[in-house]
């Protein structure tokens, strides 16, 4: 499948034209042809699903091995905050550990999520915030990680600055309703009701869905989607709203 032989090709330039990188893209463009071939849903959705998979990894692996050995911790990190489905843990682990083999190469997976991924900012930012996380684990972010993140938030068109103390948090249903909408207190209703709109229709996972969004992050969509609805909900409650 054509597909495999784009992923496949992705990771080997990522790695370098080495043994190494053909390796990662054997394993890659085979992982793409086996998944999408026992698959008969959306193939953009798959498509678009293994881009992510595959680019997350290389990220990960890469972010983990910039500021030295890949520690134990990092990887924990790295399987905390992307939980692939039981059958594609072993191609994952595969690829994880032939990127952390050399941390450069990373801008291409970078790229190739911003490039698809454009159109939902939420999913972008979401994996950066997965990759700061990942870079604190083990004291950092230190200078080499901090280099990598800002790099990644450039091409991802996120906001990073250097020695911050965290990314923007997940919301949740327990999180002052104005924050969760991004309000200010003293905002008027019509604000606050085109800010929950305009909320809704970003993280609706009916959209991601339909967009090939991964699993993994129409799940989260679902959950902020709810914050956001509890938040609208309370704010019209405190104001005698109907």
């Amino acid at each position: 499948m054509i597909w495999g032989k784009v992923i496949g090709g992705l990771a080997g330039l990522a790695l370098g034209h080495s043994p190494l990188g053909l390796l990662a893209g054997a394993i890659a463009g085979h992982w793409l042809d086996s998944y999408v071939g026992r698959r008969f849903g959306n193939p953009e959705a798959e498509r678009r699903n293994l881009i992510f998979l595959t680019a997350v990894t290389c990220l990960s692996a890469k972010l983990a091995k910039v500021d030295g050995p890949v520690s134990r911790q990092e990887v924990d990190a790295f399987k905390a905050q992307f939980r692939f489905n039981d059958p594609d843990k072993a191609r994952v682990a595969q690829l994880f550990d032939q990127a952390k083999q050399d941390p450069s190469g990373f801008e291409p997976f970078a790229q190739s999520l911003a490039d698809n991924f454009a159109a939902e900012p939420f999913l972008l930012a979401e994996v950066f915030g997965a990759l700061y996380r990942i870079a604190t684990v083990d004291g950092g972010p230190n200078d080499a990680e901090q280099g990598f993140l800002q790099r990644v938030a450039q091409i991802f068109g996120v906001t990073f600055q250097a020695n911050f103390e965290a990314p923007p948090r997940r919301a949740s249903q327990g999180d002052d309703p104005y924050a969760v909408l991004n309000v200010t207190r003293s905002a008027p209703m019509s604000e606050i009701k085109a800010a929950w709109r305009r909320l809704s229709r970003e993280h609706h996972p009916d959209n991601l869905i339909a967009k090939g969004v991964p699993d993994d992050y129409v799940a989260l969509a679902t959950r902020k989607m709810a914050a956001i609805n509890a938040a609208y909900d309370q704010i019209r409650r405190d104001r005698g709203e109907t």
